[in-house]
């Protein structure tokens, strides 16, 4: 009598399978992982371009893969410790090492570009102007060339000119004769100028201007010329005293308040570049201040030592934190408050 098996024929043929499908598994696994891995990156090498599957991590690690060499003074973009990311393109572009011959100097330079037109750029000399450069403007570089260029050269220089600001004098009878006062301090402006001159063995011609550019606009300076005689002048004097007093008295400390300890810096509208209006569209007068309104609402009245009373109507882009800037009326008090902590106190 044959024995029965301990256990159906079924269940050996499901072990069988087993077996044999799981280290296909990990194969196709290990297969799939590498794949999604790979990233697909298009580099071009001095205009020829390629593509490139490489699971390099940045882009020195891609250029080692695919062979490029890098030496000083080529040009790599992306930078060589930049990421590697999927579809990315990077560009090398390899200088090529010439000699540029001007009369009896000899220069070596490493030229990142194309044409000898790139090697005259590349040391400061007009290719248009030196049509005559032996071998021509147009001719493709190669390592080792030896580029002539003529006696006579065209040099582009610039020169950066400092144009004094210009004054005016207005008479003021509330002045005694003889006295002035500055009321827009002046600023200076700045002129770009280019020039070219023609070179020639080695003495250089009187410079030509090509191109001139105003950088700055000077700003202006106004002065108050006291015209003021005898007895008006005199009132007057009694006048502004009587006003400063007045002034001073508005300025006593508040008897009540929160104090608060901030740097106070001063801006006018009378500076180069600023407006003549709050960010609430407010005049930029004396008693404005520009505050952090996440720290100082806008609108809340203050108190500043030596300064006054003031409302904050003003923002800027440096006033952060506990920082506030005063309004003058002119630059010349702004220089004079500088830069300095104080309490302040506020009233509502």
């Amino acid at each position: 009598m044959r024995s029965r098996p301990s256990r159906p024929a079924r269940s050996f043929r499901t072990q069988y399978i087993a077996v044999a499908f799981i280290p296909a598994l990990i194969v196709t696994l290990s297969i799939t992982g590498f794949v999604w891995a790979q990233k697909q990156v298009t580099v071009v090498v001095d205009g020829a371009p390629q593509s490139v599957k490489t699971q390099a991590a940045d882009v020195a690690g891609l250029l080692d893969q695919a062979r490029i060499d890098v030496h000083d003074g080529d040009v790599v973009t992306p930078p060589q410790d930049a990421q590697i990311s999927d579809g990315m393109t990077v560009v090398v572009r390899h200088s090529v090492p010439v000699v540029v011959r001007m009369g009896d100097e000899s220069i070596d330079v490493d030229v990142v570009g194309g044409t000898v037109a790139d090697a005259l750029v590349a040391i400061g000399v007009d290719p248009e102007a030196n049509t005559a450069v032996t071998p021509g403007i147009e001719t493709p570089l190669e390592a080792g060339m030896v580029i002539s260029v003529p006696d006579s050269f065209t040099r582009v220089t610039q020169e950066n000119i400092e144009v004094p600001a210009p004054v005016e004098s207005h008479d003021d009878p509330s002045l005694p004769k003889g006295t002035q006062r500055t009321v827009i301090a002046g600023v200076n402006g700045l002129t770009m100028r280019v020039y070219r001159s023609v070179v020639t063995d080695g003495v250089e011609g009187a410079p030509v201007i090509t191109a001139e550019k105003v950088v700055t606009k000077p700003v202006t300076q106004i002065v108050a010329v006291g015209t003021g005689t005898g007895e008006a002048a005199e009132a007057d004097a009694h006048q502004q005293l009587a006003t400063a007093r007045a002034r001073r008295a508005k300025s006593l400390p508040p008897k009540a308040g929160r104090k608060m300890r901030v740097l106070a810096t001063g801006y006018s509208a009378a500076e180069p570049g600023m407006g003549d209006r709050t960010a609430t569209g407010h005049p930029a007068v004396r008693g404005v201040i520009a505050v952090d309104p996440d720290v100082i609402p806008l609108g809340t009245r203050v108190y500043v030592p030596g300064y006054g009373y003031a409302i904050a109507r003003d923002t800027g882009g440096a006033i952060d934190g506990k920082h506030i800037d005063l309004c003058f009326d002119t630059v010349g008090e702004c220089n004079s408050w500088g830069r300095r902590p104080v309490t302040i106190i506020i009233l509502d």
